[in-house]
């Protein structure tokens, strides 16, 4: 049952930070409509030159790879996938002094201005220039308009936002983007990809959707006997059932469970093997031995244990994190390194460690033990001597009870027929 407002996903996670709205515009004076509408002519004109401009580039371009085709023996398409389709990755670069003083001056000046009134990001960076206090910093003061950029950042990219209407359209934004670029890698890769995206909460308006490039949705029609859209239905159902915030979706035991299965499909990844399980407590001799492979990354400081013996939330974050960026992952050894561990492991046991779990002893460990005789069925047909106790009966499975039954119903024919019954047989006839 859930408490207070859930009218948003800013309101059922009140102690998280909001992305502040944007102020709506001042109407605008019959002048200012204006001298719009005359910038807006102006622009038009030169988009219009631009576009023009782009054409013949485009068809310059053309003929270029044309030639370079011609002159290397190769199609035109083998140059153009060499050139375009490309997407440059590029790593987040460190906030820089410029952009945190500018960034610092562009809030002081713009603060309580309308969307159509503030300072374009030139004027600014001229206030920073001209501005006397901006200039011979302490190494304080620029760790602090440091500071500020990099919460701004942070805010921008993992703040909640205020209102449903504000959350769909980031969700449209970068759901078209995520299908650009998926349809992109598929281009460049030969990929199949399907992405599913729902909504978290009823009140939520968000439409849900899904991706999938070429005919990966004929996957799950041909193999799951199931249609996209009723698995993106039944998602949605069961996410909006959930009623979970941020916090709430990572509670311990769903953290458990995500670093379990991030462990086990790691694993059987790296063997090849679907059906192997994970043996916390003979690790060393277990799955490092005899497979080869061993968890390297492992957090440092957070004791090997299996995930459901961890009872911190801020233990398990901390692996599921590792295991999520790749910092924790399993690692082929090599034949050097395998020696080595097996070596190390030798010297331990000799000085007396305990490696891994040892097997309790068995209560009659050492004496000699009477083998079961096998049971004959033909002697006695239910397997069951008469004068055995109840307690001492022998199970049988359901295979084994119909196999028995069809013993005692079909009959038994003879090895060998004689000459006389056969001919005994055609005079009959």
């Amino acid at each position: 049952m859930e408490r207070g407002d859930s009218s948003s996903w800013a309101s059922r996670n009140p102690t998280r930070p909001v992305i502040p709205t944007r102020s709506h515009p001042a109407h605008l004076t019959e002048a200012q409509k204006a001298s719009r509408a005359l910038k807006t002519a102006q622009n038009k004109e030169r988009s219009k030159a631009l576009q023009d401009a782009i054409a013949q580039f485009v068809q310059d371009h053309g003929k270029k790879l044309h030639e370079l085709a011609l002159a290397h023996h190769v199609s035109d398409d083998h140059v153009k996938n060499l050139i375009g389709l490309q997407t440059h990755y590029k790593k987040t670069r460190e906030p820089q002094l410029r952009n945190a003083l500018v960034h610092a001056k562009s809030k002081e000046v713009n603060k309580g201005l309308a969307h159509g009134q503030k300072y374009t990001m030139a004027e600014v960076q001229k206030m920073v220039a001209e501005d006397p206090n901006m200039h011979n910093l302490t190494r304080e003061e620029k760790k602090e308009f440091i500071k500020q950029l990099m919460d701004h950042r942070e805010l921008q990219t993992s703040g909640v936002r205020a209102s449903n209407v504000a959350a769909a359209r980031d969700v449209v934004s970068v759901m078209d983007g995520v299908s650009k670029e998926l349809h992109a890698l598929r281009d460049r890769t030969g990929i199949y990809a399907t992405v599913l995206m729902v909504r978290g909460h009823v009140n939520d308006q968000i439409q849900s959707t899904w991706i999938a490039t070429d005919n990966a949705s004929e996957f799950w029609e041909d193999r799951m006997e199931v249609a996209l859209d009723d698995v993106a239905r039944q998602f949605e159902e069961w996410a909006c059932i959930q009623k979970k915030n941020i916090f709430a979706r990572e509670d311990l035991s769903s953290l458990q469970r995500q670093v379990a299965t991030l462990i086990l499909s790691g694993l059987r990844r790296a063997t090849g093997k679907m059906d192997i399980t994970m043996n916390y407590q003979n690790y060393d001799k277990s799955i490092v031995l005899v497979y080869g492979i061993k968890l390297d990354g492992w957090p440092v400081g957070l004791p090997f244990l299996a995930p459901s013996h961890m009872h911190t939330v801020v233990e398990v974050r901390v692996l599921r994190d590792a295991l999520k960026t790749g910092a924790c992952q399993w690692k082929k050894l090599t034949r050097r390194e395998l020696e080595d561990f097996r070596e190390d492991i030798k010297k331990r046991e000799e000085a007396g460690e305990v490696v891994g779990t040892v097997r309790k002893k068995r209560a009659d460990a050492g004496k000699a033990r009477k083998r079961k005789a096998p049971a004959d069925d033909s002697a006695n047909v239910s397997g069951e001597k008469e004068n055995e106790p109840s307690s001492k009966k022998k199970r049988k499975s359901r295979a084994g009870k119909q196999s028995l039954r069809l013993k005692r119903v079909q009959p038994r024919s003879c090895e060998l027929i004689e000459d006389s019954e056969v001919e005994q047989v055609v005079d009959s006839s």
